[in-house]
């Protein structure tokens, strides 16, 4: 059974629902947007108060000693409070990343707070609190912090359920996609080299290497990445992957040689693959992490003749230390931990998962498909199966046992324009909700097929309820797929367009991928 995402649990003085008040009410004080508060905190920990970094950080927002934001000493100074107090206490956490996202907001706009509602405004504001030096890197990180914002993100945590709702941002213009790169496998979405003071240039062949070793981040994604950019990390790994969907920032050539393993010998045979997360907290093991990263996996494999087995494909914890005192290298690392499903990542490098399709379900509402009213009863029918259901009483229409595939899934209800949406399933519950449109519909005529009332063709963060025991990233629009036979092409970054996995289709290696079974 794989590992399933435990909720953080409910100790003594988190009261229920005190986060979401500490956020308001901190957003308060310093004149800035709740949700731009909450996605920080995302993006930093999913919430979790009780984790530290690998480059220091600690608590809700990656809070982090010295000069460089999001700053302790810099809260410290905002709040005038000893900065270790900040360590230890959430709510000062909270306000202190209020404080510094204020202080750099007027920094970037000529000494005044821009409009709290406006949350495009804060743009430059975000892209300061990185505390990134390169230009690259608080863009990327900012998108991220927005990307949140239109997708939503909802878990649950030790102060009960705490949920970003999606809010639709039009992001052109602000950041550019990267640009082609040679990266070693067409899987990737950018190349950002790791700083050369942390790796050793090589030039090895497939002869050399005969090992994957797989790593937790104990940080975030773009965390991780700008920590190996950083000429003091005297750390690196080839590949980082994300929680959310999957995506691959390759940082080190596979010729030469990461430090990752804390053995050279391991390090001089191996590719290391880090992975979003902290090996406390199992909410980051997403399906979409387990994706993308087999999927790279198999292609190395393909690439370096690599075998696909566990005596090859292993974790850090399973490095000798060089001194021959334990395991997890050097610094006995216990990576990637307890919440790391190894029975379903193998089954995904070869392809033995039990099942080849899976739920696709949705709400029917009233023109908004995440506030709207529930359209109980509306007929829905997938057009390329013919297979028909109505909406229930809950307020969603499910298909169970889809092959996977494309689907355009057909809605009407009497008073309202027909209205559709399209989804590639990859996993064992897809969503694709439909807002419908006060207008003539087939079931008032008989047979008019205008479907202009109501479509949702990009699926941006269907309206999926938090179940309660999972952190979830609202899905967005699926990838374009990479066919097995252009992986590892050599074409580098650009055949993955939007850096999503979610849509990949990896011929027979992924055909039997599925979302984790039922819990």
């Amino acid at each position: 059974m794989p590992a399933q995402a435990i909720p953080q649990r409910a100790v003594p003085g988190f009261q229920r629902g005190a986060l979401d008040r500490a956020v308001d009410a901190a957003a308060a004080e310093f004149g800035v947007p709740a949700p731009i508060l909450l996605a920080l905190g995302w993006e930093a920990s999913h919430w979790n108060a009780d984790v530290e970094t690998r480059w220091g950080g600690y608590g809700l927002f990656d809070l982090r000693e010295g000069d460089q934001d999001p700053s302790l000493e810099h809260a410290g100074a905002l709040l005038e409070v000893d900065p270790n107090r900040i360590i230890t206490d959430w709510r000062l956490q909270v306000r202190g990343a209020a404080a510094i996202l204020a202080d750099q907001a007027r920094l970037s706009n000529g000494g005044v707070l821009p409009p709290a509602g406006d949350l495009l405004a804060w743009w430059d504001a975000v892209r300061a609190f990185s505390g990134r030096e390169e230009p690259v890197l608080q863009d990327q990180y900012a998108r991220y912090i927005f990307e949140t914002l239109n997708e939503g993100a909802t878990r649950d945590t030790v102060w009960g359920p705490i949920t970003i709702q999606p809010e639709i941002l039009d992001l052109t213009g602000l950041v550019a996609d990267p640009p082609p790169t040679s990266c070693d496998s067409s899987l990737a979405y950018q190349y950002y080299a790791a700083c050369a003071d942390n790796y050793s240039d090589y030039s090895r062949t497939a002869a050399d290497i005969d090992m994957v070793v797989i790593h937790l981040a104990e940080g975030s994604y773009s965390g991780t990445y700008a920590w190996f950019a950083n000429c003091s990390a005297e750390a690196s790994s080839q590949y980082v992957v994300r929680s959310s969907d999957g995506q691959i920032t390759q940082m080190v050539k596979e010729e030469d040689v990461a430090w990752h393993a804390g053995n050279w010998d391991y390090n001089l045979r191996s590719i290391g693959i880090e992975h979003e997360g902290y090996v406390s907290d199992c909410s980051y093991f997403t399906d979409a992490m387990y994706a993308g990263s087999a999927a790279l996996v198999v292609d190395i494999a393909n690439r370096q003749g690599v075998p696909l087995d566990r005596s090859h494909i292993i974790g850090h914890d399973e490095v000798p230390d060089p001194d021959g005192s334990g395991y997890g290298g050097s610094g006995h690392h216990t990576d990637p931990g307890s919440c790391w499903d190894w029975d379903y990542y193998m089954s995904l490098l070869d392809g033995s998962t039990s099942t080849s399709g899976g739920e696709i379900i949705g709400a029917v509402r009233d023109s908004d498909i995440y506030n709207g009213a529930n359209l109980v009863g509306a007929n829905v029918w997938i057009a390329e199966t013919g297979e028909a259901t109505t909406v229930a009483g809950d307020g969603y229409y499910r298909f169970e046992d889809v092959p996977f595939g494309t689907y355009t899934m057909h809605a009407t209800y009497p008073g309202y324009a027909e209205g559709t949406c399209t989804k590639t399933t990859t996993s064992s519950q897809d969503w694709c909700s439909i807002a419908l449109f006060p207008g003539t519909s087939p079931d008032d005529t008989g047979g008019n097929t205008d479907t202009s009332g109501g479509t949702d063709t990009s699926d941006p963060g269907d309206t999926a309820p938090p179940d309660g025991d999972s952190a979830t990233r609202f899905p967005g629009p699926p990838g374009d797929p990479v066919l097995a036979g252009e992986a590892g092409s050599g074409c580098g970054c650009a055949t993955a367009p939007g850096g999503s996995l979610a849509g990949v289709a990896l011929g027979a290696v992924m055909a039997g991928l599925a979302r984790r079974r039922r819990r």
